[in-house]
């Protein structure tokens, strides 16, 4: 079940900022989870929770990795197919160098 802006502008935006108080409350909890716990806690499930949460009813694929091809503006960016690989890379880069890098690395 999901909302189209073009449907019901104020619904649309009612339900995008009740999904934006949730995903902030959602990411406190992470955070504080990944500094008692930390590199491991930061997966793809958590990167997954917090886009469903983000766009829970506005959208049917929240929650998963894009599967066809988006374009923005003149970038192109990678294949559908070679999505779930390269968060696979992101993450355990994330993970191997979380007591390396300094929190600004690690957030860029």
């Amino acid at each position: 079940m999901f909302i189209l802006e073009e449907e019901n502008r104020e619904l649309f935006d009612r339900v995008q900022e009740q999904n934006l108080n949730r995903q902030y409350e959602l990411l406190t909890n992470c955070i504080e989870i990944g500094l008692m716990k930390g590199p491991g806690s930061f997966d793809k499930y958590l990167l997954w929770a917090l886009n469903h949460v983000a766009v829970a009813n506005l959208s049917q694929f929240g929650g998963r990795f894009r599967k066809e091809p988006i374009y923005v503006g003149n970038h192109k960016p990678s294949h559908f197919n070679e999505v779930d690989d390269w968060m696979d890379r992101f993450i355990s880069t994330i993970q191997e160098n979380w007591c390396i890098w300094s929190v600004t690395e690690l957030a860029a």
